[in-house]
């Protein structure tokens, strides 16, 4: 009783946490003894502490920004190990999202993308959870957008990922199916500003085309519809090069997003983010940089009492 007592207060607290940095924080009003609780958290979590935390982790490494080789490292010696032996598929789903987010904006060494990317690789099997696949899949995306076009485009890398995705079109979750789809485009435009064909792209294409027009009645009609509007896209980007565009409004600012690795890499801070985007769109330069924004000058004021809460509301 007392342990079950102590979780709820952990996951209250964490649940006020996550919603303090949403509204943005400095990187030197998070302290060192903050980010070894929340590290601490991690190390035995219960559904609810390793969900929070590790999005907490993300969250800080959005604040934190680039070349944090020892934050990486740190998060990933407790978000790996959940990564490869968590039973919980929610647990599965937000340290896998955490350490790829973590390790796009903080980490600067190759061989750290290199070991995400065959770690996330393990899930694309149109046999596993569609939320977990799904979340593998996101994160590839993420982690391999840090990578040039000449590393994406080469033949050792597109024959070996093309035909995981392909398989993973005929997985019965649809968010999988697009996820999927949208990976293949991102290649598809890295291989195309290097000058290379992309492997089976008459199959690929054909297939886009048939997704896009999906009227098959083992589908739910919403998914249905999901499925239609995104290859949709897909399908134009290969079959004439016109590129996605999302477009964002923040206050003065207007952000355009006009090509599949800037698409995964907003969705990724949109989905780590969520109430708080717009507040970290506003002060935070870290996001701002990896939006293509340029610098704000603004300024947030953290009064006294919200730094007194980061910095003793959370021990274990």
């Amino acid at each position: 009783m007392h342990s079950l007592l102590r979780t709820t207060t952990r996951v209250a607290a964490l649940e006020k946490l996550t919603a303090y940095l949403q509204q943005y924080l400095a990187p030197e009003d998070v302290s060192e003894s903050f980010v070894d609780n929340v590290l601490g958290c991690l190390r035995k979590p219960s559904e609810g502490e390793a969900v929070l935390g590790s999005r907490i982790l993300a969250i800080m490494a959005i604040i934190f920004g680039e070349d944090e080789e020892r934050y990486f490292q740190r998060s990933k010696n407790v978000l790996k190990p959940l990564i490869k032996t968590a039973r919980n598929a929610k647990i599965k789903v937000s340290t896998i999202r955490a350490l790829g987010l973590i390790c796009f904006v903080c980490s600067v060494e190759e061989e750290n993308t290199e070991e995400l990317l065959e770690l996330f690789e393990t899930f694309f099997n149109p046999k596993i959870i569609g939320d977990i696949c799904k979340a593998a899949l996101d994160s590839w995306g993420l982690v391999a957008s840090s990578l040039s076009d000449e590393i994406l485009a080469s033949d050792e890398l597109l024959e070996r990922l093309v035909p995981k995705f392909l398989a993973l079109l005929d997985h019965k979750d649809v968010d999988v199916r697009s996820a999927a789809g949208e990976n293949v485009a991102f290649l598809y435009e890295s291989a195309q500003n290097c000058g290379v064909p992309l492997p089976y792209s008459e199959e690929i294409l054909a297939r886009f085309l048939e997704m896009s027009k999906d009227s098959s009645k083992k589908n739910s009609k919403k998914d249905r519809k999901t499925q239609r509007v995104v290859f949709r896209d897909i399908h134009s980007t290969l079959a004439s090069g016109e590129t996605p565009h999302v477009s964002f409004s923040v206050k003065s600012d207007v952000l355009e997003i006009s090509s599949w690795k800037s698409v995964k890499q907003f969705e990724a801070m949109k989905e780590c983010l969520q109430t708080g985007l717009q507040e970290h769109i506003k002060y935070n330069n870290i996001l701002r940089a990896i939006l293509d924004l340029p610098e704000t000058l603004e300024d947030r004021k953290v009064d006294r009492v919200r730094h007194r809460i980061l910095d003793n509301s959370y021990t274990v």
